[in-house]
């Protein structure tokens, strides 16, 4: 299992964890992460018999780097389970994703967009014990963003706000804080008008705030998406309401991306959408840092991108 979607990946790990201990126990399950074993002590536990039961599960989470897993995976007992979780996009040259390709099951995991992202928040928010309605679901999206970690956190916080009561706009408004959008949109806007020390002000005020680096990266990444995607179709001749549609955003947020795409030319828009793609290469191949006790290097390469 592989996927920029880390949120449905792990939980579905979950659901494996839980079925196998519902069934067999705890006794015979193992973890292990970012390769923290050796491979000969990996494929004993592999081929080892269960343990007072009929399976192991074996869960194996970032270990896909080690070139040398392909030994310890070449013979796998039936009485063994092996999970491979990839929250990193896999190097699919390499000999060992081929081998696992042929002789696994491989599921993709990718984010939800559009109506598929307004239809999870329904499902997610059922899940709670909890009512939205789809125009609720997407004022809570443009909000909030499309980080499903996030958006499943301010649910709960929701379904508990509501007590059995169907979550309505205004219920949103007065729970769910919507600053890091508008400091997003006052940023995109200073930016336009080359303000740069205005921008990097905001983005140090979203840090002081306790705002995720991960989180305001994301909601920057996401608006500069919408203005390139907004921009191509006002040059169809688009108007706002059939863009909200087409781009799957609120009409407010579309009236919001159609002027800001203005004050930028493609170009502009092409080089930042490119800075953002490689500080998240970066973060994903474990170039850049990222931590909740230590953020600065990730926004010293977001500040860098802006003044660039």
């Amino acid at each position: 299992m592989y996927g920029e979607d880390s949120f449905s990946l792990q939980k579905e790990v979950d659901r494996w964890k839980k079925g196998f201990i519902e069934k067999h126990g705890d006794l015979n399950l193992l973890e292990i992460a970012n390769g923290e074993i050796e491979v000969a002590e990996l494929r004993s536990n592999i081929s080892s018999l269960p343990f007072l039961g009929e399976k192991r599960l074996i869960i194996l989470k970032d270990c896909l780097k080690k070139a040398e897993l392909k030994e310890a995976l070449a013979d796998i007992p039936s009485s063994t389970v092996v999970l491979i979780a990839e929250t990193n996009p896999p190097d699919k040259r390499t000999s060992l994703f081929k081998h696992l390709s042929v002789v696994a099951t491989v599921r993709l995991f990718l984010p939800p967009k559009g109506a598929q992202l307004r239809t999870w928040v329904e499902r997610r928010t059922e899940f709670h014990e909890g009512h939205i309605d789809g125009n609720a679901a997407a004022y809570l999206i443009n909000i909030c963003g499309e980080n499903l970690w996030n958006l499943d956190n301010e649910i709960q916080k929701l379904c508990l706000y509501a007590r059995g009561e169907s979550i309505s706009i205004e219920k949103i408004e007065e729970l769910v804080s919507g600053n890091i959008q508008e400091s997003i949109f006052k940023m995109i806007d200073e930016l336009s008008q080359k303000r740069v020390a205005e921008v990097l002000r905001l983005l140090r005020q979203l840090q002081e705030q306790g705002e995720d680096a991960g989180f305001v990266f994301s909601m920057i990444a996401r608006q500069f998406r919408l203005m390139l995607e907004v921009k191509a179709l006002l040059e169809e001749r688009y108007n706002p309401n059939m863009l909200a549609s087409r781009v799957g955003i609120a009409p407010f947020v579309a009236n919001i991306v159609s002027r800001q795409c203005r004050n930028f030319t493609y170009g502009e828009l092409r080089k930042v959408m490119s800075g953002l793609l490689k500080i998240d290469r970066r973060l994903k191949t474990g170039l850049l840092e990222l931590s909740a006790k230590n953020q600065d290097h990730y926004l010293l390469e977001i500040e860098r991108l802006f003044v660039a």
